[in-house]
């Protein structure tokens, strides 16, 4: 998120291209050259830019590469794939303004579709009523809501919000709502209440020492796909989990502490003088130990939210809660929760499932209703299931491919709903190619396809980072380059 001085949290250096290529012109010290900026960032004494200028830099080489002859089409969305013949794919997208269908041929397809917003199960049937929204949409929707909930609230009586998640992006939307509703006039001595449901004991601390970095080298990747079993892969990516999921920057964290030590600090002095000092500053808690059992939309009966009084405020949304230490049972109700609860990486598997492309994979419209699995596929062509010619990948792996969910989001560990279920498996390359199943020959699907960002069950926990993607960039077209060389040899041996 780009809020006001947040930072990234690795290195300039883990740019786009120079752990790849450092004399690259789209690097992020290429770029600071370019802005005259380049000695201010070393005056500044740190390696970790701000979200701000590395968004820049992003946009920068964006343009960069536009100018040499990259065509790049925004603001359109993916409907459809379809195999036009064994060489060719369809690609159907959406103008977003203004709604034109446009079709698009590719003889490869590189996918890289990004997380989707992961909201906890009993929150899904609120989700759409506007007080319910996700920290990927939060820089845009948080000044509205608020605007909405003030206006509708003439009496000025105390908001109550709450953050759902434990992990990086809950700390710092808590941080900045701490802000946006100390500037909210409150009547009365009572104050805004700010919640933070986790289940965890406490926060805890990500972990970037330099042992554990390693984890996200280059070279780890190759480690990890060559492990024999599904089972040790698991068990790194468990190991090494509070290095990216679930887990705040100490930097943060202290700023969150402040607040909770400025709090108790008012409370003291409150005590101590017998003087309540006029604050507008909301009252934070952590409910830690805290597990959503149901939530219910307070709306009066027959009238949307849409249709409400315009001054009157909304009814809350009420949480069922168990403190699971103790088995307590308990309710609170808020005016809007926002979760910070991770993201879902399937998008991709329903594209190819409900296209025609998917039968090259054993994928249909029943996917949705099974478990699929991912796993490190050692061919070319990946076997089928029942072939006893060559070597069999030997490694599984749930394939949710999913950012585990910080707090109160499905895990990504497979649960014994899911485990009841049919089980599909995929084949992915070293390369990031997602292999077809094994055919005759005349029904073989040449076009490759390659999978970014969703692969982390096969290729380890740096799959959905910055860590390698430049790296990674350059291995898929180095493969790509590799069979057009292999493909335009055998088309010659062919004609001779």
């Amino acid at each position: 998120m780009l809020l006001a001085g947040a930072r990234m949290q690795i290195s300039f250096l883990k740019d786009l291209a120079t752990l790849r290529s450092p004399q690259s012109p789209i690097s992020f010290i290429s770029y600071l050259h370019s802005q005259n900026r380049l000695v201010d960032f070393i005056n500044r004494g740190d390696t970790i830019p701000t979200r701000k200028e590395y968004s820049d830099y992003l946009s920068w080489a964006a343009q960069y590469v536009q100018d040499r002859g990259v065509k790049v089409a925004y603001g359109e969305t993916v409907i459809a794939l379809g195999e036009r013949n064994s060489r060719t794919i369809e690609v159907h997208t959406t103008v977003l303004s203004t709604g034109e269908h446009v079709v698009r041929l590719a003889k490869n397809l590189i996918i890289s579709p990004g997380g989707s917003p992961r909201i906890p199960r009993p929150l899904t049937a609120t989700w759409t009523q506007g007080r319910v929204i996700h920290s990927s949409t939060y820089l845009t929707s948080v000044k509205p809501l608020l605007d909405s909930l003030h206006s509708r609230n003439p009496r000025c009586c105390p908001l109550r919000i709450a953050v759902i998640g434990s992990g990086q992006s809950a700390a710092e939307v808590v941080i900045d709502l701490h802000s946006r509703l100390a500037s909210i006039p409150v009547a009365g001595e009572k104050a805004h209440t700010l919640d933070m449901i986790i289940r965890k004991g406490s926060l805890k601390p990500s972990d970037d020492s330099p042992f554990v970095n390693e984890t996200f080298n280059p070279e780890t990747t190759s480690a990890y796909f060559g492990l024999s079993s599904s089972s040790s892969r698991r068990r790194i990516r468990l190991e090494h989990a509070d290095a990216n999921y679930g887990v705040v920057n100490p930097r943060t964290l202290e700023s969150l502490y402040e607040i909770t030590y400025d709090q108790k600090l008012d409370e003291g002095i409150r005590r101590r003088t017998g003087i309540s000092t006029p604050s507008t500053k909301p009252m934070f808690t952590i409910l830690n130990y805290s597990e959503i059992l149901s939530a219910e939309n307070g709306q009066k009966s027959g009238v949307s939210h849409a249709e409400a009084l315009p001054h009157e405020p909304p009814e809350p949304i009420t949480l069922v809660l168990q403190q699971t230490l103790t088995r307590e049972v308990y309710e609170k109700s808020y005016n809007a929760i926002l979760c910070a609860t991770g993201y879902e990486r399937r998008s991709w598997l329903r594209l190819l499932a409900m296209s025609n492309i998917g039968k090259h994979f054993d994928l249909d419209g029943s996917t949705q209703d099974c478990e699929v699995e991912i796993e490190a596929g050692f061919h070319q062509r990946a076997v089928d299931d029942n072939s006893t010619d060559g070597e069999r990948p030997a490694n599984t792996s749930n394939s949710g491919a999913s950012t585990p969910a910080t707090s109160q989001g499905t895990s990504d560990l497979p649960s014994s709903e899911c485990q009841a279920k049919s089980t599909k498996k995929l084949y992915i390359s070293r390369a990031y190619q997602l292999l077809p199943k094994t055919q005759h020959k005349q029904e073989e699907l040449q076009v490759r396809i390659y999978l970014q960002g969703v692969v982390e069950e096969t290729h380890g926990l740096s799959d959905t980072l910055l860590s390698v993607v430049g790296i990674r960039a350059g291995e898929v077209a180095e493969d790509l380059c590799a069979h057009f060389a292999s493909d335009a040899k055998g088309a010659r041996s062919a004609r001779m």
